[in-house]
């Protein structure tokens, strides 16, 4: 977590008095204490990097990351609000420099005769910061950076787990409508044998009914299932900024087999610690917290120095002109100001209360879907064993069964049951895989503090190169 934010929050207590801030020390460290000793039984595997994906060892799905982190929208758009929020904080480090102008005057004065008078120069002033407001306006600024590179950073973590979960699903829709068409086309030449017998007066219509049924079940799911395919190739190409039509996306069926672990699992607290969201509630909280002092400083003197350096009596040319140079202190203080400084005072310190609201709830936000997501990784995958097991014995089941049916042990009716497991088990077994990958893919996104930073640190070194 940024320093110079938590030094924000932590130092909250230097302009104190009837106006004074929070005290947000205590509890930031009991935040800090609660999420350092969290357990989540989550497993180290040396083997996962914080470049995850590449676990899939699948170039396409490489490609497809490498495109969305540098052309994604919504992750250009946050880049454009980092970039606002580094010229608002070069504008408030400047008003800590003297600040000023050229000036220029022409006065004419007509009384007992016309009197003119004319002046050009440099006029400068200089507020002399001695109570932090300038300092305060500052440390505000380096935390709005800090909400906005946290923004970005979340946004960056968004696309890429986005691009992720759509490939799986694309991946899942695609062999889906291959299942689905193969059992067609398996039913059709079942459906033509049977419609002989049938004709040759060997089986019963009922036969040929049963199989006609069960031919048109499965051609009703194929609109759907390759409308899921198109749907997850949209998402897709959003998430890569590019047309769904000119998106080409060749077969990738090992991804959704493919084992992801957590990125630095041993390191799951501080993975915690540094998840975007949770840095940017904090930043929030810093911003409003030094807004108060800034407002707090208010209440104090304020010292300023002002300077002229220039040329008068232009206008008067016959007696030429004088070169001039002054310097006046001066100091100002809000006394009468009080009650509606006061007030705003306070007003700040609700804003200041329901940031720390916010952070507290991101916190448990956070600590509560991870660990949802760890306990569905658990139950998805006793789901994908429980599922492998039921596809092969409902494989064996209607092997037996083919063979039975045409040594004519058993009738076709019992083949078509057989037939009819075997396909839902296949279905079952492609959904509860689907299901395992995007279980996994929750955990590393909900463990992302680690990860994301170097990646993000990464995209701001490609920035800075180009």
């Amino acid at each position: 977590m940024p320093k110079n934010v938590v030094s924000i929050v932590l130092g909250s207590l230097l302009l104190v008095g009837c106006a004074a801030t929070p005290d947000y020390e205590q509890r930031h460290d009991a935040n800090e204490r609660y999420l350092a000793g969290l357990e989540f039984g989550v497993q180290s595997d040396a083997s996962t990097t914080v470049s995850w994906w590449r676990d899939y060892q699948d170039d396409q799905l490489n490609r497809l990351i490498e495109v969305a982190q540098a052309a994604n929208l919504d992750l250009l758009s946050t880049g454009q609000r980092v970039r606002q929020a580094l010229a608002d904080l070069g504008a408030d480090e400047n008003r800590l420099l003297p600040q000023g102008e050229v000036a220029g005057e022409y006065e004419v004065i007509d009384r007992d005769r016309v009197q003119e008078s004319s002046s050009v120069g440099l006029a400068a002033s200089w507020e002399m910061d001695l109570f932090g407001r300038l300092h305060a306006l500052v440390d505000a600024g380096e935390a709005s950076l800090e909400v906005a590179l946290n923004n970005q950073r979340a946004m960056l973590k968004e696309v890429t787990v986005g691009v992720v979960r759509a490939y799986l699903e694309w991946e899942a829709s695609r062999q889906r409508v291959e299942l689905i068409s193969a059992d067609i086309r398996a039913l059709e030449d079942t459906r033509e044998v049977m419609a002989l017998r049938v004709k040759e007066g060997i089986s019963p219509k009922l036969d040929l009914a049963r199989a006609d049924t069960l031919l048109e079940q499965q051609r009703a799911k194929l609109p759907d299932a390759r409308a899921q395919l198109y749907r997850a190739k949209a998402v897709l190409s959003v998430l890569v900024n590019e047309d769904p039509e000119t998106l080409l996306l060749s077969p990738a069926s090992s991804v959704l087999a493919a084992s992801v672990g957590v990125p630095e699992a041993d390191r799951a607290n501080e993975a915690m610690r540094l998840r975007a969201d949770i840095g940017g509630a904090l930043a929030s909280l810093a911003r409003e917290v030094a807004l108060g002092n800034a407002l707090r400083a208010e209440l104090y003197p304020q010292f300023s120095v002002e300077g002229f350096l220039g040329f008068t009596n232009l206008a008067e040319v016959s007696d030429g002109y004088e070169s001039t140079a002054s310097i006046s202190p001066r100091i100002s203080w809000s006394l009468l100001s009080y009650p509606l400084i006061l007030q705003r005072v306070e007003g700040q310190n609700a804003v200041s209360e329901e940031s720390y609201i916010r952070y507290r709830q991101t916190i448990i936000d956070a600590v509560s879907n991870t660990r949802v997501a760890v306990f569905a990784y658990g139950r998805a995958l006793e789901a994908d064993r429980a599922t492998g097991r039921a596809f092969e014995a409902a494989n064996e089941s209607f092997s037996i069964a083919s063979t039975m049916h045409r040594e004519g042990a058993i009738g076709y009716l019992d083949l078509l049951d057989a037939n009819r497991t075997f396909i839902s088990a296949q279905q079952d077994r492609l959904s509860a895989r689907l299901a395992f990958a995007t279980a996994q893919l929750g955990v590393v996104e909900e463990f992302s503090g680690v990860w994301s930073s170097a990646a993000h640190r990464k995209l701001l070194e490609k920035k800075q190169s180009s």
